[in-house]
């Protein structure tokens, strides 16, 4: 499968939804709905490239930033280099795993750099008491009530969230490095280190961003969106829409160039 997506302008004609409706084969209320978002969204699929190619371009001269991904490039899943640690290098940065490797990006090599949230699905189970009259028992003792303890258990979903950064360079979808809030090792910040983890992220934000000055910076999906392609998992809603900003950016930075 091959898609077309679309980053959604910032301003919406009646004449340009009508032209991108007519394009993809679509209602217009359909596709106001997809163009009226704030991250790229995927406006029509199909079998094979040719087509998808020639709508991305048609939609391109129309005015919106449109571009092609397949299917399996946005379900791709590589393993990436985790890092907890980070310094300063001499016109670059490098990062380091738990398992003491390195990875060392340039100052001029990070193209984008996507913060995001995952927010993971937990069940929190409670159990309360609670006196409930015992309806046997008050029988037998011809009606004196007699009552008796009963504990109820209740599961609650709550949702635990989790900060990310992702960093890419040109050449890949798949980002370079990836950084979790909770599995960072923080120590790395001598004495700007605060007993708050996410105090400590924004550090580690506010460090990457001076070091990477050239790069993008998006924090969209700091923010829950939901994916127009199947996912099972909230992690995986979020890989696509990664890949999908990433897409849109290098689109952009190429008509530019």
């Amino acid at each position: 499968m091959v898609y077309v997506a679309v980053a959604p302008p910032k301003t919406l004609s009646a004449d340009l939804l009508k032209r991108a409706a007519s394009l993809v084969g679509k209602e217009i209320v359909d596709v106001r709905l997809l163009l009226a978002g704030e991250i790229p969204r995927i406006i029509a699929s199909y079998p094979n490239a040719d087509t998808p190619d020639s709508i991305a371009q048609s939609l391109r001269d129309a005015g919106l930033v449109a571009f092609v991904c397949k299917d399996s490039e946005l379900q791709n899943r590589p393993a990436s280099f985790i890092a907890r640690t980070m310094r300063s290098g001499e016109k670059k940065v490098i990062f380091g795993d738990r398992r003491g490797g390195e990875v060392s990006v340039g100052a001029g090599d990070a193209f984008l750099i996507i913060r995001g949230r995952l927010q993971s699905p937990t069940q929190e189970k409670t159990s309360t008491t609670k006196m409930k009259l015992n309806v046997a028992a008050t029988v037998l003792t011809g009606g004196l009530p007699i009552m008796r303890r009963v504990t109820e258990k209740t599961a609650k979903e709550s949702f635990q969230a989790e900060d990310f950064l992702k960093i890419y360079d040109r050449r890949s979808s798949d980002p370079r490095i990836e950084m979790s809030q909770n599995h960072i090792d923080y120590s790395f910040l001598g004495p700007e280190l605060t007993p708050s983890t996410p105090v400590n992220f924004n550090i580690v934000v506010t460090k990457l961003r001076e070091w990477f000055s050239l790069a993008i910076f998006d924090e969209r999906l700091t923010r829950r969106y939901k994916t127009d392609v199947p996912a099972a998992r909230p992690s995986e809603a979020l890989e696509i829409n990664c890949k999908l900003i990433y897409l849109c950016n290098l689109t952009m930075d190429r008509r530019s160039r």
